[in-house]
């Protein structure tokens, strides 16, 4: 029996091989002992969260990254990805990461934040797991806007 979550789409279409490889991955990451700042976002709808640390060097780009998801696979394999891509990415950049992953998700543009991305298109079929992918990155967004404001 496959579950179904309508419109012709099954779960094991939304949890790929592909998804839960690189949730796996994500599981393997730990948050830093010494960070610049820490922020954590959540996902009232399904209780998902995701905590960011980061270390930010003196040209504002990041240097060290680390998480803790508790979350469902989605979540835990879109914040393997974002953190396979964050190192020396400038902080001033995170929010129009961010809009990009948005935009994409939402069908308004092909251009992906990053390649490996590609690999959750399956969840573009269920808008209500959206906020699974995003979620990570609102909080590197959301941990970047705090460092500037301290």
């Amino acid at each position: 029996m496959v579950l179904s979550l309508g419109d012709n789409k099954s779960l094991e279409d939304l949890y790929q091989t592909k998804i839960l490889e690189f949730a796996r991955e994500a599981r393997k990451i730990r948050l830093l002992s010494n960070h610049d700042v820490r922020f954590v976002s959540k996902n009232p709808l399904c209780g998902d969260e995701v905590t960011i640390d980061l270390v930010i060097d003196d040209e504002r780009k990041i240097s060290s990254y680390g998480h803790h998801v508790r979350g469902c696979s989605i979540c835990e394999a879109s914040s393997g990805l974002l953190s396979k891509n964050v190192i020396g990415l400038n902080i001033d950049n995170t929010e129009k990461l961010r809009v990009k992953l948005v935009s994409w998700l939402n069908n308004e543009s092909n251009d992906l934040p990053f390649l490996e991305l590609e690999n959750l298109v399956p969840v573009k079929n269920f808008k209500n797991r959206y906020k699974c992918v995003s979620l990570s990155f609102d909080a590197l967004s959301g941990a970047c806007s705090k460092f500037k404001q301290d």
